[in-house]
């Protein structure tokens, strides 16, 4: 068992209840497993949708009680009926949960990606990390990528990260741009640029919150380019089956926000993607 405050707070399981979403619900029941702790399941009806289909939450429980595969986890069932978003946001915030999990049923589409949808809502207002579960589990997560624009949202997702796979090998990757590259044609330019990113990273590491244990199992790389072509790279290096994000980053002319690219990789990544906002 992983003995940390994170992982022995419940894990809230957002569901749809299609059939995608099974492979949410079994990384959810492997994770309250291996952390030993209890999995909230919660579905939510839409009021209109479901007085048109004639559905009521008992019936609804019955079938998320027929399709719990067998396991000695706890777990607890909750219907509710109403908004998606606000629900899940209240349900994780009244049991104290450590981690929502949700699946990609609603978050496969180009449109999806825009402001509105229920996880889009989850993510922008949860108080801890949001799981996003696109692949079928086969096994715990080996491998861990970490995007970072060193700002404190970054920070948050890089100890987030660490605390609940301690045991998981850490990639953290910084990509920036050289600014009117275009125009400038000079190498010592974009030295001088790469310098003062590989100075920001040795700054972003020192930092006090970054723990010992955590250090003995980090990676860093400084990659020139776009976020999304650093992350490609690296995913095919490092081959991870986890990608960490943080919702909110740093704005400033050397480098381009990661917090909002954040929601645009979450379309197009293939790995499991953990969403982390600043609580603060």
């Amino acid at each position: 068992m992983t003995d940390t405050k994170a992982t022995r707070k419940p894990i809230l399981l957002a569901t749809d209840m299609t059939a995608r979403c099974d492979r949410a619900f079994d990384r959810a029941l492997m994770l309250a497993k291996l952390w030993e702790t209890r999995l909230i399941v919660l579905h939510v009806l839409d009021p209109k949708q479901a007085k048109k289909k004639g559905l009521v939450p008992k019936e609804a429980r019955v079938q998320l009680e027929e399709e719990l595969p067998e396991t000695d986890v706890d777990v607890q069932f909750n219907i509710e009926m109403g908004n998606i978003g606000e629900l899940v946001i209240e349900t994780a915030k009244r049991e104290r949960c450590g981690l929502i999990v949700t699946g990609v049923g609603h978050y496969d589409g180009f449109s999806d990606i825009f402001l509105g949808s229920p996880v889009d809502h989850i993510v922008r207002h949860a108080d801890v990390p949001v799981l996003i579960i696109k692949r079928k589990p086969v096994r715990p997560y080996r491998s861990i990528l970490i995007a970072t624009d060193f700002s404190d949202c970054s920070m948050t997702a890089l100890n987030s990260a660490a605390e609940m796979f301690p045991e998981v090998p850490l990639h953290l990757v910084h990509a920036y741009n050289v600014p009117y590259s275009g125009w400038l044609k000079s190498d010592q330019v974009a030295k001088d640029i790469g310098s003062e990113e590989e100075k920001l990273m040795e700054r972003f590491l020192a930092q006090t919150t970054i723990s010992n244990a955590t250090f003995k199992r980090l990676e860093t790389s400084i990659e020139k380019g776009e976020l999304g072509v650093a992350l490609f790279n690296k995913i095919k290096k490092v081959k991870p089956d986890l990608i960490v994000l943080g919702t909110h980053g740093r704005t400033g002319f050397m480098r381009a926000s990661m917090g909002n690219n954040a929601r645009v990789l979450l379309g197009w990544l293939k790995q499991d993607v953990m969403m982390v906002r600043d609580p603060q």
